[in-house]
């Protein structure tokens, strides 16, 4: 009997060891890749000349480098680092995590110790007796996952976790566009009143020379009128630039989550200019298997992989499942016998349970798998149906909208040249001063038009590369996104 006891620890060990590797097969169907319809490339990318993207980062990173302007980069460093909702969303993913690593869980044993203690005392023939009582125990609990429902059921959440990647990725994407497009947004304010205010200035050279011919008798009133009236429109519409340029900043550093911009991004941001900064082009032959990575498109693949997984949880649910536990401690009511084998204690028991009668549970559960399944098939199309056309507007867009700028560009020329006859004409008396009036206008419209156009342009380019889920580089490998996700506070993968 004592050797029975003395040798429990070995048999504990065989069992938990046996337990360890005893794993069952998945009952979930094999996961294949369900088919978008979508075509092989996009026909502006096909016609569209290849640019110089040598310097573009091959995991799919740094998109905005492409834009060749050094404060945009400080800028997108900047928001990374302090964007209040992006760091909200950067601690979603870490509880997304620790839900998968608590999936893992219930792959392995569960093991607990306890230990009690006491000591009694008490008055006898000859003096005072003290007894001492101490007991030790170690447990382990272990189900046989001989269906596969435990290891489906943590794919599951490690599919779960993947998708919160992707959409922490997704957020990251979002939050580099929109400052992006604020930033250009800003530049397009100020550019917009650099034309106004250098019109301002011909308009008031131009008021100023009528008014001192109105008073040698040799301009109208009329025109006089008229040009001031031209200054004072100017003079208004200047000041919605002002609140523009207002606007874009206080959104910027709201995108930047600071108070205010430093000292030197102001100053930097000062001496830069929007037509300064080219758009890059796109690559030919962007394929369109491409948006199987924009993080939209691979969250949507992952949670309907994480719904195959439960599908086969769900299916497990019917068969029988069994459970081990095996218990191993000492009890000694001396505290000189707890080191002796024969206080050993153990014990192993095993149960089985077999599902017969749930109304109907089980059958509705697995019903519900099934359609979450199918749910999240037809999501999985739309997304990436979604981004293919993203995509394929986002490049006609830039396409006709860099033909659009060239001919803006020659309009804004010729409504210059149109205001230098038109003014020359006027003070040569061979033209009425409603042609200088006119000439001022397009000019105006013209330099405003080609600034718009610009901006147009280079945020169409922004809303291709999110469309692409950042540029049209190969992408990274998960478990490199996974080492650079662990590496940050509160993350653990």
């Amino acid at each position: 009997m004592n050797a029975v006891r003395y040798n429990f620890s070995g048999r504990l060990a065989l069992l938990l060891a046996a337990v360890f590797w005893l794993g069952g097969c998945s009952l979930a169907p094999e996961y294949q890749r369900p088919g978008a319809g979508l075509p092989q490339g996009y026909a502006a990318a096909r016609n569209a000349q290849r640019s110089d993207l040598e310097t573009y980062a091959p995991e799919n990173r740094d998109w905005w480098k492409n834009f060749n302007s050094s404060l945009l980069t400080d800028l997108q460093a900047l928001a990374l680092q302090n964007n209040r909702g992006f760091l909200g969303d950067r601690w979603a993913l870490a509880q997304v995590f620790s839900q998968a690593r608590a999936g893992r869980a219930n792959l392995l044993p569960e093991i607990s110790l306890g230990g009690s203690g006491s000591r009694k005392g008490s008055a006898g023939n000859g003096g005072y007796n003290v007894t001492d009582s101490v007991s030790g125990t170690a447990q382990a609990s272990y189900e046989l996952d001989l269906w596969g429902k435990n290891s489906d059921s943590a794919l599951n959440k490690e599919f779960q976790a993947e998708a919160g990647m992707f959409s922490w990725r997704g957020a990251g994407l979002s939050l580099e566009s929109e400052v992006a497009l604020t930033y250009f947004s800003l530049l397009a304010a100020r550019e917009n009143l650099a034309v106004y205010d250098s019109m301002l200035d011909n308009a008031r050279q131009v008021l100023d020379y009528q008014e001192k011919r109105e008073r040698l008798g040799a301009a109208a009133p009329l025109d006089v009128a008229s040009q001031r009236r031209s200054v004072q429109n100017m003079e208004s519409d200047r000041i919605n630039y002002l609140i523009a340029i207002n606007g874009s900043r206080n959104n910027l550093c709201l995108l930047l989550g600071i108070a205010e911009l430093p000292e030197d991004l102001a100053a930097r941001l000062e001496s830069e200019r929007l037509m300064d900064i080219l758009p890059p082009g796109v690559s030919a032959g962007l394929p369109a298997e491409l948006l199987t990575r924009r993080p939209d498109v691979a969250e949507a693949e992952a949670r309907l992989k994480a719904a195959n997984a439960n599908i086969g949880v769900a299916r497990a649910a019917f068969l029988p499942g069994i459970s081990l536990t095996a218990s191993a401690g000492y009890a000694s009511d001396s505290l000189s016998d707890w080191i002796n084998p024969a206080s050993a204690l153990y014990s192993l028991a095993a149960s089985l349970v077999q599902p017969i009668f749930n109304n109907g549970r089980l059958v509705a559960q697995y019903d519900e798998a099934l359609a979450a399944r199918q749910e999240l098939v037809e999501r999985y199309r739309q997304a990436a149906l979604s981004a293919f056309w993203e995509v394929s507007t986002a490049l006609e867009a830039g396409r006709l909208l860099q033909a659009q700028e060239g001919h803006r560009d020659e309009a804004a020329v010729q409504a210059a040249e149109a205001y230098r006859i038109a003014r020359v004409r006027y003070a040569s008396g061979a033209e009425e001063f409603i042609s200088v009036l006119d000439a001022q206008d397009g000019m105006l419209a013209a330099g405003n038009s080609l600034v718009q156009t610009r901006l147009e342009r280079l945020n169409s380019v922004v809303t291709l590369f999110k469309a692409l889920g950042g540029g049209w580089a190969e992408e990274g490998n998960m478990e490199e996104l996974r080492d650079e996700l662990a590496s940050l506070p509160g993350l653990t993968f």
